[in-house]
């Protein structure tokens, strides 16, 4: 069977599953994709989001309104561009973090469960250099 099928199936899938199980603590997947985001720059600006979730602006935007509403997330000025806010997580947006960080390990251990030890760690560092020559492009 073709390797791109498979990948964008399984990532289909894992999307799948995923956003079912964050659903049930009141986000989505895409709204997790912007948390994480933040969470590893600290802090950063809706441009920033869109580009590296490779989402347009006025969809990132919508998913921080929402996320602003839930008090997940919250602006504060932008020094160096006036026009933009900067974005941080609030305490209550670090807890869903930690929370949404652990469904997606369970989500990703049970789909796994089928290899062996040997098999997820070679499966992880193909992944990984194939994701790593992409970044390169």
């Amino acid at each position: 069977m073709d390797s791109g099928y498979l990948l964008m199936n399984i990532s289909k899938q894992l999307k799948y599953d995923l956003n079912q199980a964050l659903i049930k603590n009141g986000v989505t997947v895409q709204q997790w994709a912007v948390i994480q985001q933040i969470h590893q720059r600290k802090e950063s600006t809706v441009a920033e989001l869109s580009f590296r979730l490779g989402m347009d602006k006025p969809t990132v935007s919508g998913i921080v309104k929402r996320l602003e509403n839930k008090q997940l997330l919250k602006k504060r000025p932008n020094p160096s561009d006036q026009r933009s806010s900067l974005l941080l997580l609030t305490e209550s947006g670090e807890a869903i973090l930690k929370k949404c960080q652990k469904i997606s390990e369970q989500i990703l251990e049970n789909s796994l469960s089928i290899l062996s030890y040997e098999e997820q760690q070679t499966l992880n560092s193909l992944l990984t250099k194939v994701n790593q020559e992409k970044r390169k492009l």
